[in-house]
């Protein structure tokens, strides 16, 4: 099948106007969800064949499923009059979804919501009987399908500008409105979106607010990338943030947050052990923070040889009872077997890094 190609396909990247809102939505729906979206194999996109895209795959990277968002922020409460034009629009980018070439699932299914941040007042007046479904923070999610029939014709028959084909109105079975609870204003985004990492993640992070900085950085990426060629497709990488990536940032956030718990409880002890004197003790520290971020960069090439030493050592912690013996005794182990461009201060707090990194995966 041909590529769908539109000029309008980058006009989120072109205007860069209205991200903040599908950015902290997508952050929103990810924290809601984030018990079932443990251990999913999933990618998200924004401002790519729709505002927000989370896409769920098998072993066979087949979709399962896509759940797609239009996401729009609002003062004032949404009518039925207001929507006609943006339930088109979605209606389109679930053909489009159904027509993509990303392999597909047997089973396969699409979910599509209209999210906004204000209440949807859908209603209707037939003969002189009134008809109506309110959609907000006391009714926050609503399918299509289960709508009064006479709303549905109300929305059905357009207006003097908008029809809905066929295949439109074939979409509309897949459609969803949903009241998301965020407030108006960017700043009051991210303080509620700060509450609500403090509450999915408790004290597995030591920073909320620098953990939500670097996901909006994360996603940030995407709205910056334009669709090549004008062309929006799902198995374009570059517009994907891919569940391994999105785990990776979490499990290095939860590892800084033992890493300093561990030189919070330990640091006197540590340094006893391995000789660090109060002169060096802050080098130590800061090689220590450092190096949790080196094990990531594939040029930092002395903190990737003390990191695949301990991993391929790591039945050393099979000798011991206590953390401090044991990353002593890889210290030793590795000055015997290996060289090293590090001083010895920086070897001894990278060493005990990867100890605690490497601890916290198993």
């Amino acid at each position: 099948m041909a590529k769908q190609i539109t000029n309008s396909v980058n006009s989120g990247v072109q205007a860069n106007v209205g991200m903040d809102f599908q950015i902290h939505c997508t952050i929103f729906l990810f924290l809601e969800n984030f018990k079932s979206l443990h251990g999913q194999r999933y990618f998200i996109t924004i401002e790519h064949l729709e505002d927000i895209v989370f896409g769920y795959l098998d072993s066979n990277e087949e979709l399962t499923k896509v759940e797609t968002y239009q996401a729009k922020k609002a003062t004032s409460a949404w009518k039925i009059s207001d929507l006609y034009e943006i339930l088109q629009k979605i209606t389109e980018a679930s053909q489009s979804i159904l027509d993509d070439s990303h392999p597909k699932a047997n089973g396969f299914f699409q979910e599509n919501y209209f999210a906004t941040n204000n209440t949807i007042d859908l209603k209707t007046k037939v003969k002189t009987t009134s008809y109506r479904e309110i959609i907000n923070e006391a009714n926050s999610n609503v399918h299509y399908p289960s709508l009064d029939q006479n709303i549905k014709t109300k929305i059905e028959q357009g207006n003097s500008t908008i029809s809905f084909t066929t295949d439109n109105l074939k979409n509309l079975a897949t459609l969803n409105f949903k009241y998301i609870d965020l407030s108006r204003t960017s700043k009051s985004q991210k303080e509620l979106l700060h509450g609500k990492f403090q509450t999915v993640f408790k004290d597995k992070i030591t920073d909320h607010m620098a953990a939500l900085d670097t996901f909006i950085l994360c996603l940030d990426k995407l709205d910056s990338t334009f669709n090549q060629g004008n062309t929006a497709n799902l198995s374009d990488l570059s517009k994907r943030v891919e569940s391994h990536e999105i785990e990776k940032l979490l499990a290095l956030l939860t590892t800084k947050k033992l890493a300093y718990d561990f030189w919070r409880d330990k640091s006197d002890e540590l340094c006893k052990e391995l000789k660090i004197s109060l002169l060096d003790r802050s080098s130590f520290e800061l090689n220590y923070q450092n190096s949790f971020d080196l094990f990531k960069d594939l040029n930092s090439r002395e903190h990737q040889k003390v990191f695949k030493f301990l991993k391929s050592n790591i039945s050393i912690l099979g000798n011991h009872t206590s953390d401090i013996d044991c990353i002593s005794e890889f210290i030793k182990e590795f000055n015997k077997k290996k060289s090293t461009t590090l001083s010895s201060t920086q070897l001894k707090a990278t060493i005990s890094a990867a100890y605690i990194e490497i601890k916290n995966t198993l």
